[in-house]
Order: C-alpha cells, then structure tokens, then sequence
C-alpha cells in the first residue's frame, strides 16, 4: 500500500510496483484488484477517441481517501506534505474525488478518464458525458498562469468535441485564460 501510495495519481506500473517490494507482478496485480474492490483506490482509465485503445493505455491510480494515502506516504503533518514533491499528485487526488462526485451526479453519468499523448504531454482529467467532452488540468499554485494551459489547449486542438478546458488551481478568482478555457479554484468543486 506504501509502495502505491507514494504513486498517487501517475501512471500505474504493476512491474515497477512489484520490482519495489520484492514480490512478483501477479501478486502486485492480485493485491491491487483487492485495494480497488475495497474501494480504498480507483484506477483511472486512458481517454482515446477508439474504445479499443482505453483498454491499452496504462491506468492512473487514485485513493478514496487521500488522509489515508499522505499517511502512507510517510507525511504526518501539513508542513511536510507541503514541502514534499507528493504535494500535486495528493492535490490532484483531492480534486480527482470531487469531480468523481460530479460526474457521476449527471443523468446518465459521466465518465471520468485522463488524457496522455506518446510524447508525454497530459491533462489529469477528462469528463466524457455522450460525445461531449470536458478537461481538467490541476495545479497546486496560488495563481493561474497561461504557460499551465499548454496540454489543455493540445488537447482542446485534437478533440474538437471538448467544449472547454478548466484549469483548477488554489487561487481565488475565475479567470478567463483563453478560447474556452478557464481558471477556477478548487473550492468550486467542493461547493464552498
């Protein structure tokens, strides 16, 4: 759980995982099917335009209660977490539960995905609702720059069915980044 932990919203290596503690990739994989039908963590699928190609795609992996996953990363207070390099992947957890929540509010419910080209380039969250598409990208930082918005517009430039690209961040103000996209802070999401 330690090893995963610390693995908290990147892509899911099973054979990383399994190189870590010692064990073989089948037992890694065993436990890790048993993590998710606890629902202590959620494997987040690969958006692609082909179905096939979703099945493919690595998973990114996420916990349900992200207090859980920082304590089994080894930070015990605020200040720790806040210094760590596990500062974004825990934020990006926080913020990967509430649009779940979202997501799974709408009629029939969304689909809630990352995107990833080969060459790297990522946004964290994609919701898919029918053919309609909405992207994610986080970051932990107070203010809202253009420069975060590159792999939204990438993105936003290959799907044009992507009505709009939302930029979450700890500030606090909306800020208009772009054509159809938009910075919004965290506490949005979270009704506050």
């Amino acid at each position: 759980m330690e090893l995963a932990a610390l693995r908290t919203g990147q892509l899911l290596n099973q054979t990383e995982i399994a190189r870590d503690a010692g064990v073989s990739q089948p037992t890694v994989h065993r436990y890790l099917n048993l993590l998710e039908a606890s629902y202590l963590v959620h494997r987040l699928p690969a958006y692609a335009a082909s179905r096939t190609k979703r099945l493919i795609k690595s998973p990114k992996l996420y916990w349900a209660d992200p207090g859980l996953a920082t304590f089994l990363m080894g930070y015990y207070s605020l200040q720790e977490l806040r210094e760590s390099r596990e500062a974004g992947h825990a934020f990006e957890n926080l913020v990967f539960l509430h649009l779940q929540v979202l997501a799974d509010l709408l009629r029939p419910p969304a689909r809630l995905l990352y995107w990833r080209t080969v060459t790297g380039a990522e946004v964290d969250f994609v919701v898919e609702w029918g053919r309609s598409l909405l992207a994610f990208e986080v970051k932990l930082g107070r203010t809202a720059r253009h420069t975060d918005t590159k792999t939204l517009r990438l993105l936003l430039s290959e799907y044009p069915a992507c009505t709009a690209g939302v930029l979450i961040y700890c500030g606090d103000e909306v800020i208009r980044l772009g054509n159809k996209i938009i910075a919004l802070p965290w506490q949005v999401l979270a009704g506050a």
